[in-house]
């Protein structure tokens, strides 16, 4: 089943958007529409609107249009009747307008159809906007209308947007709007400064190129007039765009806005929002200072605005804080007035000359507080506006409270820009005019003041004297002033019975507006406020407007009387009991009602629930309870019930207390007294000892001593409260008490170590004697069969810890268990065999030891290498090479074996012999030099080991020793000529045995 939805035309009547109903066909009725495309109907009325609906095709030719929806709408914009029609296959249409009439005509095509896509929106004739639409005429002599609708075809704009100096301009807003209405098409330019327009209705048409942003003020606006240039003017007439074809020479060239951001600060350099401002611009013609003609002009939530400049200009910037009403800002401070440059007034304030560069500014004015702000409101004017005729001034809502108002009737002068000029004496809430006031705007003006407070002045709108309309009737307000209720302003027509051309009203509640229809319906919002009512009226014979005040008014809006029954009151009067209350209907539902309990006539604190709960406090007072009803709009109604009899005493919940704790001497137990109630209640307590009370044993705990064993004890609970009844309750006695032993925490000792055995020392238990057991615990778990004093570790025990628990019992004394800490974790025993050492025992051999196999594998062995039981200074390696030290002493080696989870082990070898000295290894020395008297020859020893070796020379001259000459080197004297030489060499080391080694002789020395 589908459906088809019409969419309203953009139509502006009367100055006013008409109302145009969105209608949705069903299916049912899109059958009917269908027969009638067919077929075109006659109208059941015979007055009716026929025509064709065409359009151009690609090619330029016309074509008939079937997608096309359309409205006959009267002209007469009070005239609220729509008349629908849809073109056939054909493009043919029939619109029943039901009677004779004057008639404008809509087409359209339907939403999401090709037609929508290729055709723009047309009134008859030719008009994309109801402006300039045909008027169509239906009468009695010709009933039926002919109004044939062409669509125009949609058109392409492209084109290219860019600076003075030629450069693209990106994020441009480029906007074709009919110049008598229609639809409006937009898009922003591209990184290239790029654009392209579609479905552009063609005609007179304004094309602008402009910020995307209205609060960006980078470029001026720039206006297509037809031509592939713009210019900075609206053209006129606007460039006529044609149908069909796409336009590709809309260009735009765009100058830098030059202007001045002004900015309005406080003294902390905060922004002022909603400070009026005025700029003044030189006009060099005339030598004046010129204004907007328009306003008020207002300082953004930046405390800034922009305005615009042409370079060379001269201009002056002023703030005044002079602004009241519903526009007004929110502030509770007002500031004085300043210009730039901190000028204080405009006379005096610095002329900004608007240079080529820097194009824009920033223009600061700090603005000094001038006093509070008061609630100011534009003042209402009542009467005919003529000779003679009396005007009421109304000056609405202004505060705080105490503000003083004074009045002051004038005249606006026209031709000096509307200056106002006061009429001597005119200072009363009433004024007649004059005859000399003919012709000229009357107003008043109501200044406020009150100590602290800015004064403030507020004017009327001025009423020409003269032109006044007289009513037949004042003005008054009917109905009742009650929320919900409607009032109704009432009054008479113009005198004479002259047609009127408008009229409309204002209502306000506290100078608020409120409405602008004949009636105005209170709501909850304005109660307690004042209300009022404007109305305005002009006729057709050229009558100025004229307003006119309720008379009866303003008037306080009243509140409602609630339907509020006396409520009663359900429940036992007894201390503990509950008490319910029963309000009864309260109307007009819904209404919220609260509830507060009184105790003979005063209100019990917190006891505001429809609910009360008598306590001991109540006993012997009678009970009352308030019910309030509230409902906005409503006065709030209070009802109180009928007294209850005395609240009798009531009884406490008593519960049978019990005893917690152990019953053993130098403990403490405690009475568990139960849940008494209603709490709080108070209990006391009393210890008993075998029935017999126990002295000062008076509160909830009792530490068990040496008196009470072998009795029994009970306690007896004694509870009490105000209002209430009160009770004891004992508690059953406990077994008999038992005596304390000593009992010291156990220690263990003993290698922890797999194979090893612990000893649990149980320290002194008394009194003597006390029979004691054992349990062994590994990692917490207890060891079946390990009950004795002692434990061996076995592998089961590898990786965890031990404890042991000792249970202490005798005859007449609790039993005690006490468990010793644990012990560290218990370590395995790795398998050591004794190392044995292999090698020469003689200085200068290596020993090797040989560990043996330790276990389990892998077990990380470290050696250390003694002399005679002594550690030897680094021989830890597995082999060890024997030194002059060693000589004479014994060796031994120690193997250290270590693994994870394991005990460490170290093992010493058996002792060698003594360790026998050493034997050198020589060489035969040679001697190097030249053999004449006065040369030098040298020993050349050659290489004698174990290093180091100690040498000692000794020069033989022919065999003959020579005395001194004991060095390595000998200097050749005369007595050597004719011999020969030779060189002893002789070497020594600790351990070693010394060993002598001689040179071949020399030849003979000459």
């Amino acid at each position: 089943m589908s459906s088809t939805v019409l969419v309203a035309p953009p139509l502006s009547r009367g100055g006013g958007m008409r109302r145009l109903v969105v209608v949705t066909l069903t299916a049912v009725l899109g059958i009917v529409l269908g027969l009638a495309a067919a077929t075109p109907a006659q109208a059941a009325s015979g007055y009716t609107i026929t025509g064709v609906v065409t359009g151009r095709d690609a090619s330029g030719a016309l074509v008939p249009l079937d997608d096309v929806y359309l409205y006959a709408q009267p002209v007469d914009w009070q005239d609220d009747r729509d008349h629908y029609g849809t073109a056939d296959a054909s493009g043919r249409f029939t619109i029943d307008v039901t009677k004779p009439g004057d008639y404008t005509l809509y087409a359209n095509c339907h939403t999401g159809t090709a037609c929508a896509d290729t055709y723009a929106a047309q009134y008859y004739d030719q008009s994309p906007g109801w402006g300039d639409a045909k008027t169509i005429v239906v009468s009695t002599t010709s009933p039926t209308a002919t109004a044939n609708v062409r669509l125009p075809r949609f058109a392409t704009v492209k084109g290219r947007v860019t600076s003075t100096s030629g450069a693209a301009i990106p994020g441009i807003r480029v906007e074709s709007v009919p110049t008598s209405g229609g639809s409006v098409v937009g898009t922003t330019t591209d990184a290239t400064g790029a654009y392209t327009l579609t479905k552009v209705v063609p005609g007179e048409v304004s094309i602008t190129a402009r910020d995307a942003d209205w609060n960006m003020h980078a470029w001026d606006a720039e206006y297509w007039d037809g031509t592939s240039v713009s210019t900075p003017d609206y053209p006129s007439p606007d460039p006529v765009l044609p149908e069909g074809p796409t336009v590709t020479t809309a260009n735009f060239e765009l100058a830098p806005t030059t202007g001045f951001y002004g900015e309005a600060v406080d003294a902390a350099g905060a922004p002022i929002q909603g400070v009026r401002w005025v700029t003044y611009t030189h006009n060099a013609e005339t030598g004046q200072w010129e204004t907007p003609q328009y306003g008020p002009l207002m300082t953004d939530e930046n405390g800034r605005f922009f305005w615009r400049t042409d370079v060379g200009g001269r201009y002056k910037l002023c703030f005044v804080d002079d602004h009241y009403g519903p526009e007004a800002p929110n502030r509770e401070t007002r500031y004085a007035s300043r210009c730039w440059d901190n000028a204080a007034t405009s006379d005096t304030a610095t002329i900004l000359t608007q240079p080529t560069s820097p194009a824009q500014r920033t223009l600061r004015v700090v603005l000094p507080v001038a006093g509070k702000s008061l609630t100011a409101s534009e003042p209402w004017v009542d009467g005919a506006s003529r000779v003679g005729s009396t005007l009421t001034a109304h000056a609405n809502a202004w505060g705080p409270s105490g503000v003083q108002l004074t009045y002051q009737w004038g005249w606006y002068d026209t031709t000096n820009r509307w200056a106002f000029v006061p009429v001597a004496g005119a200072t009363g809430t009433t004024f007649v005019p004059t005859s000399d006031l003919a012709g000229k705007p009357v107003a008043v003006r109501v200044t406020g003041s009150l100590s602290g407070y800015v004064t403030t002045t507020m004017s009327s709108i001025g009423y020409e004297v003269g032109k006044g309309v007289a009513l037949t009737s004042p003005l008054q307000i009917s109905g009742s002033a009650v929320v919900g209720q409607t009032l109704t302003a009432n009054h008479g027509t113009p005198v004479g019975g002259t047609a009127i051309d408008y009229d409309g009203y204002e209502w306000r509640a506290d100078g608020a507006y409120a409405g602008q229809q004949k009636t105005l319906t209170l709501t909850n919002d304005m109660v307690g406020k004042k209300i009022s009512v404007r109305y305005y009226v002009r006729t057709v014979t050229g009558n100025d407007d004229t307003t006119y005040v309720a008379s009866a008014g303003p008037v306080t809006a009243q509140l409602g009387t609630l339907t509020a029954p006396t409520p009663t009151i359900t429940g036992t009067a007894k201390a503990g009991s509950v008490l319910t209350a029963v309000p009864g209907a309260w109307g007009p539902a819904p209404v919220t009602l609260t509830y507060q309990w009184k105790r003979a006539g005063v209100a019990i604190t917190g006891a505001t629930a429809s609910t009360y709960t008598l306590t001991g406090s109540d006993t012997g007072k009678t009970i009352t309870v308030t019910v309030t009803g509230t409902k906005s709009g409503y006065a709030t109604a209070a009802k109180t019930s009928a007294a209850t009899a005395a609240v009798a005493a009531g009884m406490l919940t008593a519960p049978t207390p019990t005893i917690s704790g152990t019953r053993t001497v130098g403990y403490t137990l405690t009475a568990v007294p139960g849940t008494w109630g209603p709490a709080p209640v108070t209990l006391a307590y009393q210890w008993f000892r075998s029935g017999v009370a126990i002295t000062g044993a008076t509160a909830s705990t009792y530490a068990l001593t040496s008196t009470d064993m072998g009795k029994t004890l009970t306690v007896r609970v004694t509870g009490s409260k105000t209002g209430y009844t009160s009770a004891a309750k004992t508690s059953a006695a406990t077994t008999t008490v038992l005596g304390a032993l000593t009992a010291p925490t156990p220690t263990i000792s003993g290698t922890r170590t797999v194979g090893y055995t612990l000893t649990a020392v149980p320290g002194t238990w008394g009194p003597a004697p006390v029979t004691l057991a054992y349990q062994w615990f590994r990692y917490g778990a207890a060891i079946t069969g390990a009950t004795a004093s002692t434990y061996r570790l076995t592998s089961t025990d590898m990786g965890k810890t031990m404890t042991v628990r000792v249970t202490g019992s005798k005859s007449g004394y609790m039993s005690v268990a006490k468990t010793s800490g644990a012990t560290a974790t218990v370590l395995g025993a790795l398998t050591a065999p004794t190392p044995t050492v292999s090698g020469t025992v003689k200085a200068g051999y290596r020993l090797t030891a040989t560990p043996g196999t330790w276990g389990p594998s892998p077990v990380t062995l470290t050696y250390q290498w003694k002399r005679a039981g002594v550690a030897i200074t680094g021989a830890t390696a597995s082999s060890y090479v024997l030194t002059g030290s060693d000589t004479g002493k014994a060796i031994t080696v120690t193997v250290t074996g270590t693994k994870t989870g394991y005990m460490t082990v170290a093992r010493t070898s058996a002792a060698t012999a003594a360790v026998a000295a050493g034997t050198l290894t020589t060489a035969t020395p040679t001697i190097s030099g030249t053999r004449t008297v006065g040369s030098r020859l040298t020993a050349v020893p050659g290489t004698w080991g174990p290093a180091p070796v100690t040498l000692r020379y000794q020069w033989y001259r022919s065999g003959v020793a020579i005395s001194g000459a004991t060095a390595s080197t000998y200097v050749l004297t005369t007595t050597d000529r004719t011999r020969t030489m030779t060189v002893r060499v002789t070497g020594s080391k600790t351990g070693y045995t010394s060993v002598t080694k001689t040179s071949a002789a020399t030849a003979t020395i000459t």
